[in-house]
C-alpha cells in the first residue's frame, strides 16, 4: 500500500537554506515558479519549521502544477 501525503503529516528532510536535518511539515502554499510570473495557490509543500522555507513539493501536488502549466 502506497501512503499519500495530507495537510500537517511530518517528514524528515534536509533544509538547503538552514542546512540542518528537520522534521518538515506538509502545508498549504502560493508558490510562484521559477523563471515564469506564474503563481500556484494552495499547493502542498513541506517546510522548514527552524527556517520557514519551502524544502519541497509533494507528489500529490504534481497534478495540480500540470494544470496551471497548461493552461498558460
Amino acid at each position: 500500500m502506497i501512503a499519500h501525503a495530507k495537510i500537517g503529516d511530518y517528514v524528515a528532510n534536509e533544509c538547503p537554506r538552514c542546512r540542518k536535518t528537520v522534521r518538515s511539515r506538509y502545508e498549504l502554499r502560493s508558490v510562484r515558479l521559477a523563471r515564469t510570473r506564474l503563481v500556484v495557490a494552495d499547493l502542498m509543500v513541506d517546510v522548514c519549521p527552524v527556517c520557514d522555507h519551502m524544502i519541497s513539493i509533494a507528489p500529490e501536488a504534481m497534478a495540480q502544477l500540470r494544470e496551471a502549466g497548461v493552461s498558460k
